[in-house]
């Protein structure tokens, strides 16, 4: 979808926010795993360069390179390009990625944020990230889940269009509903992963790698999103990764089909503080104590108890330009 920045102020989607500061803490927490190693950081700017302000400012990564597919605007992305040390690259992802040297040089950390629907080019993308990326590099890959046709057929004849040869006719037709496509696409998915890393350990027996998943979430600030990403490790990063019970710290993280469904309940101000005030609170205590709610329900303290920690706060201000 070009130019869908034009349309899509990416610095207020709620939705969105949420999952750049999980991206962040689960990065920062394998960091931590792996040792202080340099970092690199590949994504799509566009022109609001958001995920690449964050990176900067949460890591002080200063190799970044911004993938843009509409060369025909790259006066306004160099014009707002805000980082000195963001190196732009303009083209597709399919031709830019195969072009990138030096993954062996640093811990990279690629998040190929698509506004298409999951589609056939994205996977030649894993299969360019795959063969090249060392172990502890991680990878993440967001698209739209929402696919045209009023039933079950009609999903998946236009699921089979935008994925071409990837279609895997092994999988059943009632799988083709919008609650069910996400891990279609997450099937879809791992087995070029597989494919990809079967072939790399081939070719060096003696440097095995293995994909671990760590995202698997959904969420919506307008369009049906998903993310699904993971890591490339070795035998002793998935020891270390196993030991630090990172499943238990995090309800995001997801290694199976677990999806960490991003639902931000309609509050106010003061609902949410009622809440921040209560939790955790479980559902037989609300009962005793559901007029101190003021009718907020069990649900929606849930959601918002899921996600509290990364819920972005937005205030109008006036400023001189």
């Amino acid at each position: 979808m070009p130019g869908s920045d034009q349309t899509i102020n990416y610095q207020i989607r709620p939705s969105k926010s949420i999952e750049r500061k999980i991206l962040c803490e689960l990065v920062k927490e394998i960091q931590i795993l792996e040792g202080n190693r340099d970092l690199r950081y590949i994504g799509l700017g566009a022109k609001y360069f958001t995920d690449f302000l964050l990176i900067h400012n949460e890591f002080g990564v200063t190799d970044m390179i911004s993938i843009e597919s509409e060369i025909s605007r790259q006066v306004r992305y160099e014009f707002n390009k805000p980082l000195k040390c963001i190196q732009m690259r303009y083209g597709s992802t399919n031709d830019i990625l195969p072009q990138i040297s030096g993954f062996a040089e640093k811990t990279n950390v690629i998040w190929l944020d698509y506004d298409d629907v999951f589609s056939e080019y994205m996977l030649y993308d894993i299969e360019t990230i795959c063969r090249n990326i060392d172990t502890g590099s991680m990878f993440f890959i967001s698209c739209n889940y929402s696919f045209k046709g009023e039933n079950q057929s009609k999903k998946m004849e236009t699921f089979k269009e935008r994925i071409g040869n990837f279609f895997d006719e092994k999988i059943e037709k009632k799988m083709y509903t919008n609650k069910n496509i996400p891990f279609v696409i997450r099937r879809i998915m791992n087995t070029q992963i597989s494919r990809i890393i079967e072939k790399r350990n081939i070719l060096d027996p003696n440097d095995k790698v293995e994909y671990l998943q760590l995202l698997f979430l959904t969420y919506k600030d307008g369009a049906p999103m998903l993310t699904i990403g993971g890591i490339l490790v070795n035998q002793a990063l998935k020891e270390k990764i196993s030991k630090s019970n990172l499943n238990e710290k995090y309800k995001y993280i997801s290694s199976q089909e677990d999806i960490f469904n991003i639902d931000i309940p309609k509050l106010t101000n003061k609902e949410i503080q009622i809440i921040l005030k209560n939790i955790p609170v479980s559902k037989s205590e609300y009962e005793t104590r559901k007029d101190e709610f003021y009718g907020i329900t069990y649900d929606e303290i849930e959601k918002f108890e899921k996600i509290y920690r990364y819920y972005p706060y937005y205030a109008e201000g006036q400023f001189n330009t």
